[in-house]
């Protein structure tokens, strides 16, 4: 009898958990996708308990073989230990949890744990636009901006799994402050956030004439802004909103030049609800690279848009079993 052999992914997100079994070639076989509890950081660990239970029990009845257990999360992750470190405000109270040591209690199936950043290179590396290369970025633009790197076919995770914060480099020493307590990050321009809080700040300088009747009504409540409102106006040929995006997009782009210098890469996959069909920024970066940093370096790198949609952080987080050398 043929077995079809998959690893289980589990992807934990601030407002949902996914989770799934998918096959070597990164096709997702069984999905189901959970509310992260609020309540506590408990809660959160029963629900991957059930999770890994339910799972196991399905992919039995199935005929699958479950090779491991690949989980990403928010936040900074010691690898060796399979512990979070330090969590995102997101997710309650998600800081200094030992998930590993935790599942093992109800499943003898190896566990990989990383930051979903990292998880999203690996998926991009052995599924996606960067198949055939082993140098590699992954950036992730959302809510914040990941990254991971990948370096002649190994993930770079320094001392004890924190490197590649990518959106931590700065790009403005003079720039806005950030959460991580730096100033003139990426994130504070090139996420979801900071493109929010990028428009808000040109709401409040604007003069009332210089608005139209949609702009007056976030200028009045700017908390309701999102990034979404923001594209819109760009595409609608709005001057504030092209203005705000395309510094994040110039932001994004020098970033990115740091990164080419620093890593010497030949793909940088572009990933994230920020980017997701919107190839024209891939595109609009590769043509702003061109004119910046050290030619030998930037000329033979491709900026691509990741193609694994909205299953992307799924697939990444089950990649790890697969990865493993």
């Amino acid at each position: 009898m043929f077995v079809k052999e998959c690893s289980l992914g589990i992807d934990i997100g601030g407002t949902k958990i996914a989770a799934g079994l998918v096959d070597r070639s990164g096709h997702v076989l069984k999905q189901q996708t959970y509310s992260t509890p609020k309540e506590s950081k408990d809660r959160i660990l029963d629900v991957l308990r059930e999770t890994v239970i339910t799972f196991s029990n399905l992919a039995k009845e199935a005929g699958y073989n479950i090779n491991g257990v690949g989980i990403g999360t928010a936040g900074q992750v010691n690898y060796d230990i399979g512990r979070i470190i330090s969590g995102t405000s997101n997710i309650t109270d998600w800081n200094n949890i030992p998930i590993i040591d935790y599942l093992k209690q109800y499943t003898s199936l190896p566990i990989y744990l990383d930051n979903d950043a990292n998880t999203f290179a690996i998926a991009e590396y052995v599924f996606g636009e960067a198949r055939g290369t082993d140098n590699l970025i992954g950036l992730t633009l959302g809510t914040g901006v990941g990254g991971g790197v990948i370096s002649q076919g190994d993930l770079i995770r320094g001392e004890w799994g924190g490197a590649g914060e990518l959106g931590h480099m700065t790009v403005n020493m003079n720039g806005p402050d950030c959460n991580c307590g730096s100033k003139g990050c990426i994130e504070v321009y090139a996420s979801g956030t900071g493109i929010a809080n990028r428009m808000k700040e040109r709401l409040e300088n604007l003069e009332s004439t210089d608005l139209t009747e949609e702009l007056k009504v976030y200028q009045g409540n700017r908390n309701q802004l999102t990034s979404k409102e923001v594209f819109s106006w760009y595409e609608a040929e709005m001057p504030v909103a092209k203005e705000t995006i395309n510094l994040a997009i110039l932001a994004l782009s020098y970033g990115i030049v740091n990164m080419i210098h620093t890593f010497n890469p030949s793909v940088i996959v572009l990933g994230g609800g920020l980017v997701r069909e919107r190839e024209w920024i891939a595109t609009t970066i590769q043509e702003h690279i061109q004119h910046k940093g050290m030619s030998s370096l930037i000329g033979t790198v491709d900026i691509r848009l990741s193609k694994l949609g909205y299953d992307a952080g799924l697939i990444g987080a089950s990649s790890q079993v697969w990865f493993q050398k």
